[in-house]
């Protein structure tokens, strides 16, 4: 298994082939962003139609954990891994499993577009953890873009709508827990594909949200149509499908970029929030998402290289960019 292994290999060719390859690479993010960015749209219509959080994770899980591991023995990837490669994946999954249930729980307190920007405060503690884990290097755009970022949520938090302490608090355990899972998962991918890395994660993902709707008393059979079709959505949309963009991005990009240019799922947590629930989009609220935005831009490759030909005009040992990886 050496997915991340020969990413770098083909990256290395330069020329007209690798600004191609760069293009695409760049898409994936932008539709992960759209899909996981209706997970608190689904947890308050959960809500609404009284489906526990223990139950709509844990469908949600079990069903995605079923449909990836049928696709890649279908495929015939290997999924093999070592004793210690294992336990990291089912660690990882562990994390992102308290990370689902703390996001989930906080949107009994704050509003679906509200808990999503609090949550992505992550971008910052992932760029300090992989500058000092990673070696990844932290540019003057990249800097800028995690300040428009902060400022863009710092905005939305001060607004003072749709608030409650107990959530404040959930949500800023999952985004630390986030962290910890996006640094882990820019290691693993490195020499663990990313299907089967996101699979193997699925697994500890699902005993941490069983265990949990255990021991809280909340797990239970759904029981209306409602019920299903909204595991079934959040399953596929919410889950699947972004997991493996999620997991694919990173074996192409740093963890610190992939991460700030996630930024952009909480617009579209917003913005579904308005049109489906009728939450509400203050002046605060708006500044703090073309913020948020802004900063999507500022941390684009593109933008990193323009910024670095500008410092080479005024300084020629600055000019070469610090590479992807």
């Amino acid at each position: 298994m050496t997915y991340g292994t020969g990413v770098r290999r083909r990256r290395v060719s330069g020329g007209d082939g690798h600004r191609h390859r760069h293009r695409h690479r760049r898409r994936p993010r932008r539709r992960r962003g759209g899909a996981f960015g209706t997970l608190g749209i689904f947890g308050k219509l959960a809500r609404a139609a009284e489906l526990s959080t223990a139950t709509l994770l844990g469908a949600r899980f079990l069903a995605a954990s079923a449909i990836l591991w049928a696709y890649l023995v279908r495929r015939g990837v290997p999924i093999r891994l070592d004793r210690r490669t294992l336990a990291a994946e089912l660690g990882l999954g562990l994390v992102y499993g308290f990370m689902s249930v703390a996001y989930f729980e906080s949107l009994a307190w704050l509003s679906a577009g509200v808990a999503t920007l609090v949550l992505f405060t992550y971008p910052v503690q992932v760029t300090l953890v992989s500058a000092l884990v990673l070696d990844e290097p932290v540019t003057g755009s990249k800097a800028l873009a995690l300040c428009t970022a902060l400022g863009g949520v710092a905005l939305v938090a001060g607004d003072g709508t749709a608030f409650g302490l107990s959530g404040l608090v959930l949500v800023a355990a999952a985004s630390l827990a986030y962290t910890v899972y996006s640094v882990g998962s820019r290691v693993m991918v490195e020499t663990v594909p990313a299907p089967v890395h996101a699979a193997s994660v699925f697994l500890g993902v699902t005993v941490a949200v069983l265990l949990y709707g255990v021991v809280a008393g909340t797990l239970a059979v759904p029981t209306t149509p409602t019920h299903w079709r909204l595991i079934a959505g959040i399953s596929v949309v919410g889950t699947l499908l972004p997991m493996l963009l999620f997991t694919a991005g990173l074996a192409r990009i740093p963890a610190s970029t992939a991460s700030i240019v996630s930024t952009s799922e909480p617009l579209t947590t917003v913005a579904l929030g308005v049109v489906l629930l009728g939450e509400p989009v203050t002046p605060a609220v708006a500044v703090g998402g073309a913020a948020i935005l802004a900063s999507v831009v500022l941390a684009s490759p593109a933008v990193e290289r323009a910024v670095a030909d500008r410092l080479g005009r005024v300084d020629p040992r600055r000019t070469e960019l610090p590479p992807d990886d």
